[in-house]
Parts: C-alpha cells; structure tokens; sequence
C-alpha cells in the first residue's frame, strides 16, 4: 500500500494520479481505532452479560444478538441521513458522539447502563458504518477517476484495518478483563474511539467534495433504482441464510468454548489457559492472512475476472461458511461436559468461516457500491448491511433453541444440543449455496445462449 502518486492519461487526455490519494491513511488509521473499539467492546459483552450482569446464556445471547441487529440495522439510517440532508462526514462526525458516550457508559455495572450504553452505541456505530466506505469510495472517485482496481484494493485494505484493530482488542480486553475487572477493560475500546475520531476528523481536507442538495429522482432514474435493487435483491437474500450460522462465531461459540473446549495450551514445559472469548482473534487474524493472498491471487490467476466473478466468489464464500458449521457440528457431538475437545476444532472451524466471510462480505461490500446509482450509495451499502440485521433478528429467537449451556442449567426451555444446533444453523447456509449454485449455472447458460446467437 503506498500513496505516492505517479500520474497516467486517462482516456480525455487528462492527467490521472495512479497511487492511494492521501485521504486513505486517515481512513485506514480512523478505521483501524474504531473498528478495534467496536470488536474489542464486542469480543467481552456476551460474558459480561452472563457473569457481570448475571444474564442466563439465552438471555444474554438474545439481548447479544438485539444489539447486533441494531448495529447493522441502523446503517440503512445512515445512509439517508447522510444522501438527503448532512453529507457522509458531517454525519460520521456527528454521531460519533454519542458512540464514544456509550463507550464509557458500558463500564458502569447495571443492567439499566448496559441498556443505555448499547443504544448509544448500536447508534453511533450504525449510522456511521455505511459512510465511511462510501466516503472513501467517493473520494477516489473524484482523485483517482476510472481506476476501479485501485478502489477495489483500497477496500480490501480497508478491510485490512479492521481486522488488525478487531486481532489487538480481540486479544488484549480478555486478559485487561481477567486481570482489571469489565470497568478497566471496556475503558481500553472507550480511548480507542476518542482516537478515531480526532484521526478522521484531522483528514476532512482530503477527503471528497460532497454535493447534499437533494434532488427529485427522474422516472428513469427511478427506473434505474429498481433495476439496481432488483439484480441485488437476490444476492442480499442469499448472504442472509449465509450470515445466520456465521453470527454464531462470538456468541454461542464463545459459551461452548467455555463449557466444552480444553482451554489449557501446552508451553514449554508449563502451559497457559485462554479465555472462552479469546479465541475469537482467530477471525481477525485470518482475515490478515487471506484477505491479501486473495487480493493478490484472484488478478493473477484470473485478470479479466472472466471464472472468479463476484457471483462465483459468493458463492465459494457460501461453501466455506457451510463447511464450518460442518466442523462444529461434528464438535458438538464429540464434546461432552466430562470429556472436552481440541481447540483445534474451533481453529479449523475459524479457518473456514473466515475465509468464507472475506469472499462473501468483502466481495459483496464493492459490488454494493459499484452496483449503485451515485445519488443512492449509502442507501444501497445501508441495504447490504441489513442482511446482517435481518440474520441477527433471525438468531434473537434461534438462540433459544441451544440446549448446550452447561451455566442454565434445566428449566430453560432449550431443547438442542450443540451438536444438533450446529447443524441445524449450517442448514441455512447450504440452501444458499444451493441456490446461488443454480443462480450462476442459469447466468452462465444465459451467457453461452446470448454468445450463441
């Protein structure tokens, strides 16, 4: 990644800089700060909901999941807000305010500052998350036009930053929370957001000249939004079955790590005990891993994206996300509360759902914007956000059926036991790569006709 800039001719004659703008340091920093304090804040509320605030497993796991239907719910908000009346950094701005509120809020041990805590922050993060993307994809539209490859590497290492900020509070808030309490370890993603902010508001000089004045869309620009829906529409749906079982990976997982998993890692001659909530920095160090190899290896094998289309990496996503709850499920059979497992499972199950996640949500976050009418990208990146909401909404009531818990103990109404649970959850993913399956062999049939002729 480099911002040095070497200048081209674009097809007018016109002179084109080639390298990263300027702007994406402050959005790789800006979003690396944040993104750590969402994750990090994350990584340890499914425990604190349990132990800190004496929520039982179901409980505090619907409550868990309402939060994430709001974080990614909230983003269809932010991007109206930000196409019709303040402007994407204007809004962004804005609305970190109470997102930083929240943060210090969380660190008070009630149940009634948790629930104010968790609506300022599901605000803040929600209306923010749709408009830092499409700001950066707006800028380099206007400083790099036509270098659509160099967009699209900028959201991979966009993708890059959250992942390194999700891998450090992922590791670090566990151990600050074993060893200082929630009230010190949830002051750690509270300075990370401050940080963020003063980061993104330092770089508003480079950023895209945005136009605010709305404007009444023409019949065929109305034509246009439809169609744009209507070839989405589909693909959305599908990621909905997809992110189903995915949203399990720092909730219900995290409780059977705690009850089934043997946490002890052997060093040297001694050993080391991870917490149940620590393994989750698997995610994003995969994403470090395989984020850039892909990055790297789709355009070397495959320049002219002419195998690994979008739809083709979608569907490849839908298999991997379907083999981890594959994993799981066979892990959830073997492990017993008297004879735990390898985390060697849940390593590979991590694998799996990762790389999974990087083709499904990394592809489908550029096609999002790319797909879009330029008066309606936040609207539309709002929109694939919402699959997200809509899986979350989904597991608010799904949850209730893990039978697994060994801390509920009987009476809860809980019927499945996690092997059961896995994969009845990893179903949701196999129809969507069945029918993604059949939707690319139809376009592809399509294509062989209209080539035909």
């Amino acid at each position: 990644m480099t911002t040095q800039s070497t200048p081209t001719s674009d097809a007018a004659g016109e002179y084109v800089e080639q390298g990263h703008p300027v702007a994406f340091r402050y959005f790789f920093w800006g979003e690396f700060a944040e993104r750590s304090s969402y994750y990090g804040m994350r990584a340890i509320l499914p425990l604190y909901l349990t132990t800190a605030l004496h929520f039982s497993d179901a409980a505090g796991g619907a409550a868990y999941f309402w939060f994430k239907m709001a974080c990614y719910g909230l983003p269809l908000l932010g991007g109206y807000l930000a196409d019709r009346f303040f402007g994407k950094y204007r809004t962004i701005v804005g609305f970190s305010i109470p997102y930083v509120l929240g943060h210090f809020i969380l660190g008070i041990e009630t149940p009634i500052a948790a629930a104010i805590a968790l609506i300022l922050l599901a605000g803040g993060s929600g209306v923010i998350k749709p408009n830092i993307s499409t700001l950066m994809g707006e800028t380099y539209d206007q400083q790099r036009p036509g270098l659509t490859q160099l967009r699209s590497s900028a959201f991979l290492w966009f993708y890059f930053a959250i992942n390194v900020g999700a891998l450090i509070s992922q590791l670090s808030l566990p151990y600050l929370r074993d060893h200082y309490g929630y009230a010190v370890a949830f002051q750690f993603p509270a300075w990370l957001m401050v940080g963020s902010l003063a980061v993104f508001a330092s770089g508003k000089r480079h950023y895209a000249t945005e136009s605010i004045a709305y404007q009444t869309p023409t019949p065929e620009q109305r034509k246009e939004r439809r169609a744009v829906m209507g070839r989405l529409l589909g693909i959305f749906g599908l990621m909905v079955l997809f992110w189903i079982p995915y949203e399990h990976n720092d909730s219900i997982w995290v409780f059977f790590a705690r009850d089934y998993i043997n946490l002890e890692i052997p060093w040297g001659s001694g050993s080391f005990k991870l917490a149940p909530d620590q393994l989750q920095f698997l995610n994003p160090l995969c994403v470090m891993i395989f984020a850039p190899l892909f990055g790297w290896l789709f355009p070397k094998i495959d320049p002219e994206a002419r195998v690994f289309t979008d739809r083709m990496k979608i569907l490849l996503g839908f298999i991997c996300g379907t083999a981890a709850s594959g994993v799981m499920t066979i892990a959830g059979f073997l492990a017993t509360a008297d004879a735990k497992i390898s985390p060697a499972w849940l390593v590979l199950a991590y694998i799996l759902l990762t790389v999974g996640e990087i083709l499904v949500y990394g592809t489908g976050l550029d096609l999002a914007f790319s797909a879009a009418p330029a008066s309606m990208k936040g609207f539309v990146t709002g929109c694939f956000l919402l699959t997200t909401t809509l899986a979350n909404f989904f597991n608010v009531f799904w949850v209730q059926f893990y039978g697994g818990s060994l801390t509920d103990g009987a009476g809860t109404g809980l019927s499945f036991s996690p092997g059961v649970f896995f994969g009845a959850s990893g179903l949701f993913a196999l129809c969507a790569t069945i029918v993604m399956l059949t939707m690319n062999r139809d376009a592809e049939s399509s294509a062989g006709a209209a080539s035909a002729i």
